[in-house]
């Protein structure tokens, strides 16, 4: 009996220290937008502005869409018709990806506002955004993190937010994540 409260205590511990480690950081306003036409209409920012943050957006897609063998297993996490092939300039070309459904700006906000050391104006780069198949609704970064289900201003914690290099995903990995946290939100 002692053994099992042990191991349950030194298995709570590294997800304890996970969920204190953002503890500190202050979330931070971003944009999130379907198209470049949605930033100019909503916001007020010029058509070339907002051009300028979706190709920066579309060329992270690239570098940082989750990688799937088939493209069977990608529409499998992302739904039919929801998954492009890696294009062959790209390392890694062959696999399949999901198609980016929406791109997240903080840049524009903090360029218009005073950056801080504890908000710089680089806190939240412009990124490429994802729907899962089992959450259609909300907008996700390239690593699953849940950003927001609506378009507009979103309020973000910088860190949990940070493109990363691709990863090769198994089937059922990003949707079936998708669908817990949504399950555990409602």
């Amino acid at each position: 009996m002692k053994r099992s409260k042990k191991t349950a205590l030194v298995l709570m511990a590294p997800a304890a220290t996970l969920m204190l480690a953002g503890c500190g950081e202050r979330p931070v306003d971003a944009l999130v937008f379907n198209n470049p036409d949605e930033c100019s209409a909503l916001y007020g920012y010029t058509p070339a502005e907002c051009q300028a943050e979706f190709e920066q957006a579309m060329a992270l897609h690239t570098e940082v869409a989750p990688r799937y063998l088939s493209q069977e297993d990608c529409e499998a996490d992302f739904g039919q018709g929801s998954c492009e092939t890696v294009p062959s300039t790209h390392q890694g070309s062959g696999f399949f990806m999901p198609m980016m459904m929406g791109y997240m700006v903080g840049r524009m906000l903090s360029a218009s506002s005073q950056a801080t050391p504890a908000a710089p104006r680089s806190a939240v780069p412009t990124q490429p955004l994802y729907k899962s198949r089992d959450d259609r609704f909300t907008f996700r970064t390239a690593t699953n993190h849940p950003v927001s289900s609506y378009t507009g201003r979103v309020s973000v914690t910088p860190s949990a937010v940070q493109p990363e290099r691709a990863q090769m995903v198994r089937r059922g990995g990003f949707g079936q994540q998708a669908a817990a946290r949504s399950s555990l939100g409602s």
